[in-house]
């Protein structure tokens, strides 16, 4: 059986997709899923987009998590437009936290945010607004690929 590949595009700082690989470990570790996490992609530029994009092409679940570490959203972006058009299921969790008290430079930064947001939408199969609800949807994604993938 083919594992499944799943892409975990998003911020980088809060170690999110160690959360999402350690819930999913059981899975993990009877081969039925396999994670790409580009936290572990070289450092060199030209050689971190070429794994990266060979890695959402050939994905069958792309996971993307927006938090408000990550700044600009425009990878995250490409990440999940790639994958759709390629055939993955796309999963998007809004986790972002708006600020209480907006400065003009962050009004700026939430409103390209809602841009790209808005796009982000169009080209995810499946949306949730926390961690824990997108892993609940994910495990579901990898079971329903499985069969999907399944040729009698």
């Amino acid at each position: 059986m083919k594992k499944i590949l799943v892409y975990l595009a998003g911020g980088m700082k809060s170690s999110w997709q160690d959360k999402v690989m350690e819930e999913l470990d059981d899975l993990a570790r009877e081969q039925i899923v396999e994670f790409f996490d580009p936290r572990n992609n070289p450092p060199e530029p030209e050689k971190y987009r070429a794994a990266d994009k060979e890695a959402w092409e050939k994905a069958d679940i792309i996971f993307a998590y927006a938090e408000s570490s990550n700044p600009a959203l425009f990878a995250m972006c490409i990440e999940l437009t790639g994958g759709f058009y390629k055939g993955a299921w796309t999963i998007f969790v809004d986790d972002l936290q708006p600020e209480s008290m907006p400065t003009p430079e962050k009004s700026e930064e939430e409103r390209k945010r809602k841009k790209y947001l808005s796009f982000v939408e169009t080209v995810s199969h499946k949306k949730a607004t926390s961690l824990a609800e997108g892993i609940s949807i994910l495990r579901d994604a990898i079971y329903e690929r499985i069969l999907h993938n399944y040729k009698p």
